[in-house]
């Protein structure tokens, strides 16, 4: 979870909705009265989302509500009008918050997934709503789909790697290993041998291969061929 990211954007959102609020205030005062302006359901609810975002950036573990927020708003949106812009940026703007809380790190495949069939049920009840013939109403949840089908066959490398889940991290100082250790470790998952780590470190391979059978037995393995079984289900952080 990316904390300080986080934490500014709930203060970025905060201010946006707040500016939204008095933009609203501005226009509206001289037609309806101050008292009006200010209590509006559409007023009070723009205050309530800022104040949420605001105990989202000052409160850690409330850091979820931003995303929630946003994933709230969206079918809101999308079923007032299946042609409204602003329900699908409300869902993407979730989506790209719920992966920076870490929402997707794990099973983020089916996650992935269900959060496409949240935003294709949003529409279909956008559609059915509508009044409208379904050829019409169903348009937009046509070229959503459409475009996505395109990304998918244009960047579908670049979406496997996004799509895979990540490697869970070993820390080789949380598993007690020294300076020393580390590095060497570090060299070996390089590739270097222990005759190539010794002239990097003008230290004897005695001197490097007893440092590495310790490091060897901290981690549970038996060689560098253990090693490398490990860095294939881990990610291995050297420092």
């Amino acid at each position: 979870m990316d904390n300080k990211k986080l934490r500014s954007t709930g203060f970025i959102f905060a201010a946006v909705f707040i500016g939204g609020f008095l933009i609203n205030l501005v226009s509206d005062i001289g037609k309806h009265g101050f008292i009006w302006s200010t209590t509006n359901p559409y007023q009070l609810a723009q205050l309530a989302i800022c104040a949420v975002f605001i105990v989202s950036a000052l409160v850690r573990p409330l850091y979820i509500l931003q995303p929630i927020v946003f994933l709230v708003f969206s079918p809101v949106s999308i079923i007032q009008s299946t042609r409204n812009i602003y329900g699908l940026g409300f869902f993407i703007m979730g989506i790209l918050l719920l992966e920076r809380t870490g929402f997707y790190a794990k099973h983020r495949l089916p996650k992935l997934l269900l959060s496409l069939i949240y935003l294709l049920a949003i529409e279909i009840v956008g559609v059915v709503r509508s009044g409208k013939s379904p050829i019409e109403a169903s348009a937009p949840t046509f070229f959503i789909v459409a475009f996505g089908v395109f990304l998918w066959f244009l960047y579908k490398d670049r979406l496997v790697v996004i799509l895979k889940e990540p490697k869970p991290k070993l820390s080789l100082a949380e598993k007690g290993l020294s300076t020393a250790e580390r590095a060497f470790i570090g060299q070996t998952l390089a590739g270097k041998s222990q005759k190539e780590i010794s002239i990097d470190f003008e230290l004897s391979e005695s001197t490097v291969r007893n440092t590495l059978a310790r490091a060897y037995k901290k981690l549970d393995v038996e060689d560098r061929v253990g090693l490398a079984v490990l860095g294939e289900r881990f990610e291995i952080n050297a420092d």
